[in-house]
């Protein structure tokens, strides 16, 4: 049995896996927008794996089945991330309900985790859609 006081001899830093500079790296978000690898972008997004799109909402109530769907067609990811801004406050059953009908898994959280999330799901190789409100 290992010493459960030993040091831990690797940890692992998701800010610094390998990249082939096409993959949508978060750096970082505040300010009414997101620093996507070595770009600002303003505003909310939609991402994919190697492609950032403009977001046309602002606030959470407007992400709907109708927004999300041609992203969903177009790479038909394995889970869709939803950064809402702040911490949910409600279940989003619609998004949840789309979700299962198109066969997807759906993570919805505060844009902040969503952000901590994206990164960690790319790092594992995972395809996934995330769509992000901009935190002012």
């Amino acid at each position: 049995m290992a010493n459960q006081n030993a040091p831990i001899d690797k940890i692992i830093s998701v800010q610094s896996f390998e990249s082939d500079g096409k993959l949508k790296i978060l750096r970082g978000y505040l300010g009414g927008g997101f620093q996507v690898n070595d770009e600002f972008v303003s505003g909310s997004i939609i991402l994919y794996p190697r492609k950032l799109l403009k977001c046309p909402i602002s606030n959470s109530s407007e992400i709907s089945q109708e927004l999300l769907d041609p992203h969903i067609k177009d790479i038909k990811p394995d889970m869709l991330l939803v950064g809402v801004g702040d911490n949910p406050t409600h279940l989003y059953q619609p998004l949840r309900d789309y979700a299962k009908q198109v066969t997807i898994g759906i993570d919805i959280m505060s844009t902040s985790s969503a952000c901590r999330t994206w990164n960690v799901l790319l790092s594992e190789g995972r395809n996934v859609v995330a769509c992000l409100i901009a935190v002012p």
